[in-house]
């Protein structure tokens, strides 16, 4: 991608007229990219063709503004969370085709933002979160307890506010599945963390669209020296779980080193 696609958009993105029958979503932990790394990341993101774009781990600076104001120009509306000096991180959702309006969601934290779809499948909230990652530490832990406690309580507000409105919530969750994955990478969560996934499901009822379109599957969507972890996931009311298509992820975008995690996909119709 050249530098005038930058100053005037791209024209090969994927048409507005598309929401009227699809929503394509993709989910990214973008990692706290450099200037450069944003170029290519928004060539992935164009390719593809998706409708609306989660991403995660946006760092406040030169890099979000340059992400935010490529996908402006090439016809994204954006919807980007106030941050303060103190906030190092953000999650930016990026449409196009939709009418959109904020999401109220309880709490100011730029890591946890929605925005609302005028859809095919009528009003949707969409949610990007970007949790607290593991410390390891009684500090780490105690933080990372509080924001999903802010989290799930923001959440059961919304839903409790408006419960005829159904949520896609979607993003770097930092938790995993009990029982999923390789038990040495399992062993560095908390009970509070196994709480927090499944108090999507067993709190807020909605659907892991994910693990119930795919039973068995044992992608992993990070490494660390622990082995591998599915800290990336799509919970979804019962009824937009029931429009999916097609979800999964492309694990392209990790090894090639665009992101140090793999991307979420899921097509709703």
């Amino acid at each position: 991608m050249n530098e005038q696609n930058f100053l005037f958009g791209n024209p090969d993105t994927v048409a507005d007229s598309v929401a009227a029958s699809e929503l394509r979503v993709v989910a990214l932990n973008i990692a706290s990219p450099s200037a450069e790394r944003v170029r290519l990341q928004i060539d992935w993101l164009y390719a593809t063709n998706a409708n609306c774009l989660v991403l995660t781990e946006v760092k406040t600076g030169e890099a979000a503004d340059l992400l935010v104001r490529e996908l402006s120009s090439s016809g994204y509306t954006i919807a980007r969370p106030r941050t303060s000096p103190d906030d190092k991180y953000m999650t930016v959702i990026a449409t196009k085709g939709y009418e959109t309006t904020p999401t109220s969601l309880a709490g100011t934290n730029p890591r946890f933002h929605g925005v609302r779809l005028a859809s095919h499948l009528g009003a949707l909230d969409i949610i990007g979160l970007y949790s607290l990652t593991n410390g390891m530490s009684a500090d780490s832990s105690t933080r990372r307890h509080v924001f999903q406690q802010q989290t799930l309580d923001a959440l059961t507000a919304r839903i409790d506010a408006e419960p005829t409105v159904p949520l896609l919530v979607t993003g770097d969750f930092n938790v995993v599945e009990p029982g999923h994955g390789p038990t040495a990478s399992r062993a560095l969560f908390e009970d509070h963390d196994f709480d927090f996934y499944l108090a999507f499901s067993q709190r807020l009822g909605l659907v892991d669209s994910f693990r119930q379109t795919h039973p068995t599957a044992a992608d992993l969507t990070w490494y660390g020296p622990k082995g591998g972890q599915r800290l990336d996931h799509v919970f979804t009311s019962p009824q937009i779980h029931a429009r999916v298509d097609a979800v999964g992820f492309d694990h392209e975008v990790r090894s090639s080193r665009l992101s140090d995690h793999s991307a979420l996909l899921l097509t709703a119709i």
